[in-house]
C-alpha cells in the first residue's frame, strides 16, 4: 500500500462540527493506495470527479480511505467528515 499523490489543497472548511477537505489533484496509482485525510477523524462523505476511466471504490477507516481500483484513479476529490 502506497499513499496517495495528492496537490493544490485548496479548500479546508469548517461548519460547525464537520469539516470538509477538498484537493485539486488526488491520484491513487494502483489498488489498495490509501489517503489519510488529515483534520478528519471519520469520514463521512467523499465526492471524486474522476479524470481517469478506471472503476474504484473505496473502504474507510477512521480517516483513511483506501481505493480498490483496476488501475490509476486520478482526479479532483472533496472529503467531509467530523
Amino acid at each position: 500500500m502506497a499513499a496517495a499523490v495528492v496537490s493544490g489543497r485548496r479548500l479546508n472548511n469548517v461548519l460547525g462540527n464537520r469539516r470538509s477537505v477538498t484537493w485539486d489533484s488526488v491520484t491513487f496509482t494502483s489498488n489498495l493506495d490509501t489517503l489519510v485525510v488529515p483534520g478528519l477523524k471519520r469520514i463521512e462523505a467523499i465526492d471524486l470527479t474522476p479524470t481517469t476511466n478506471v472503476s474504484f471504490g473505496f473502504t474507510i477507516s477512521g480517516a483513511t480511505l483506501t481505493i480498490q481500483s483496476g488501475g490509476t484513479v486520478a482526479g479532483l476529490m472533496q472529503v467531509s467528515g467530523i
